[in-house]
């Protein structure tokens, strides 16, 4: 069955989810081709809304699994769990509703069929889409949140290696400094001494520090 590959800043997204997750997706294709149609087709609020039930719906299933049926409140967190389940799949089946016939027939086969495969293919989907719910609480943007016309934004790994080159090109230009200070005028008295002493010593182990960190 030819599905379509996903859009470039999809395509991207998922990588960074799965750096985001320190795991594989268990369905990366079904993920994105749910954030393509919602873009392409408008539907854009209700993968929003099926975000936001499949957390609770993965967090829900998790403290029943640890408590068991007969720890307190389990009666009461399954009432909900159904609740959020159906809200979660009606939403699902309202994005691909009008989508293409083999997108749409995907999603029947893995995860809208009354059986069991079906329902724990439907749980790891969610659990995906809880990853994206994470994703959305540290402020990161959905790629149908992004301005298609600007490049795509640097990872956070990225942008520490190049804060961090910054620092230890401030640290060792400081070093720098303070020695040819040092040479020029030198201080006039032993506490100057020390203490110019002291101050190149800390920027050049700061410096050192950062190198290291860097290279970590």
């Amino acid at each position: 069955m030819a599905i379509e590959n996903p859009h470039p800043s999809t395509a991207t997204f998922l990588r960074d989810l799965e750096l985001l997750a320190h795991r594989k997706l268990n369905f990366p294709r079904e993920l994105g081709m749910l954030i393509d149609l919602a873009r392409n087709q408008a539907m854009v609020q209700p993968l929003e809304d099926a975000i936001f039930h499949a957390k609770f719906v993965t967090k829900t299933q998790e403290v029943m699994k640890r408590i068991g049926p007969l720890g307190e409140g389990f009666d009461k967190l399954s009432t909900e769990f159904q609740s959020s389940m159906e809200k979660t799949t009606t939403l699902l089946k309202t994005i691909v509703k009008d989508s293409p016939n083999e997108s749409k027939q995907v999603f029947v086969e893995m995860f809208f069929s009354m059986d069991q495969q079906s329902f724990s293919n439907l749980m790891s989907l969610l659990g995906d889409l809880s990853w994206v719910k994470n994703w959305q609480v540290d402020g990161r943007p959905l790629p149908f949140s992004m301005n298609p016309s600007t490049t795509v934004a640097v990872p956070d790994a990225e942008k520490q290696t190049g804060s961090l080159k910054s620092i230890f090109s401030s640290a060792l230009v400081a070093s720098c400094l303070m020695f040819l200070f040092i040479i020029v005028d030198p201080p006039a008295s032993t506490l100057g001494w020390i203490l110019a002493l002291l101050i190149l010593g800390s920027t050049v182990y700061i410096a050192i520090s950062i190198r290291k960190l860097d290279r970590s």
